[in-house]
């Protein structure tokens, strides 16, 4: 266990400088901030400029559901694409994956404390995101209303779920080249159509919205909304399959599917390692 810790440690450290040594600290904060909040201020052009055109056929309470959803999938994307990338990053740049792999260092234990430092990135972005929003828009002072507790719980649950996600995408990329990178930027793109970030769940097609039903990421994005905004931060038509869940469902629906994930994610991780090192895909290279 000291040594899992002590990699874990190590590792989310170095992944943080990784992520910070471009710039000197105030730029890197100023980075922080600017990054998510013109992602969301974007979608807050679109949210007026549907709602000059449609007018109350866009309900007022859609605003802070837009803002809210894309803070939060913030982390969903970071964690997905920092995992991913930490493969691509260590092995095609700086060509270090194949003695982190020989080292006494645990090698899946290394790939979680790299996704800790995105994960961390992602948090204080999404904080700052959501601060801002509470600065410049008064619907979401309106609405939102943290509840500590339920938010807590969909955080920790929320944070095995990424995990899981990261590292099935971390160990396709292990078997794949260069361009697996672009893997994890498909699924993260899928995942916010299909999650319910922009659009609500009943605004999707019969067959889109089964499909969304069997993602985790669409019960912690409604825990995390219902955590952050309470249970009525959207009109009954725009709320949804999930609109009569209680918490405590939610909750239990995301611990299931996230214990499936994890379970799914170990399988495929050891599968992917083991194949990797015999082909020798951890070494491999596929040029500048």
């Amino acid at each position: 266990m000291r040594e899992h810790l002590r990699t874990l440690r190590l590792a989310t450290w170095l992944g943080w400088q990784l992520e910070t040594n471009w710039a000197s600290p105030w730029l890197f904060a100023l980075y922080m901030l600017v990054k998510p909040v013109c992602g969301s201020l974007m979608l807050v052009c679109m949210f007026y400029a549907a709602r000059s055109a449609a007018g109350a056929r866009v309900p007022v309470e859609f605003l802070p559901y837009l803002y809210v959803s894309n803070a939060c999938y913030g982390l969903v994307g970071h964690v997905m694409f920092g995992l991913s990338y930490a493969v691509v990053r260590d092995r095609e740049h700086y060509r270090m994956l194949k003695y982190v792999y020989i080292s006494p260092a645990h090698f899946q234990t290394y790939f979680l404390g790299r996704g800790a430092a995105r994960g961390l990135e992602a948090v204080v972005g999404g904080v700052l995101n959501v601060g801002v929003g509470l600065f410049l828009f008064s619907e979401l002072r309106n609405t939102v209303t943290v509840d500590p507790g339920w938010l807590l719980v969909y955080l920790a649950i929320g944070c095995a779920m990424l995990w899981a996600c990261g590292m099935l995408l971390a160990g396709a990329c292990l078997n794949m080249s260069r361009n697996g990178m672009f893997l994890s930027e498909g699924v993260a793109g899928v995942v916010y159509l299909a999650s319910g970030v922009v659009f609500p769940l009943s605004a999707l097609p019969a067959w889109v919205q089964s499909i969304s039903l069997s993602l985790p990421t669409t019960y912690w994005l409604e825990g995390m909304r219902r955590a952050l905004m309470g249970t009525g931060a959207l009109p009954a038509q725009l709320r949804g399959p999930l609109a009569d869940w209680t918490n405590g469902e939610l909750a239990a629906m995301l611990a299931a599917t996230t214990a499936v994930l994890v379970a799914l994610a170990q399988l495929f991780w050891r599968w992917s390692e083991r194949r990797a090192w015999r082909n020798g895909k951890l070494e491999e290279n596929a040029g500048v």
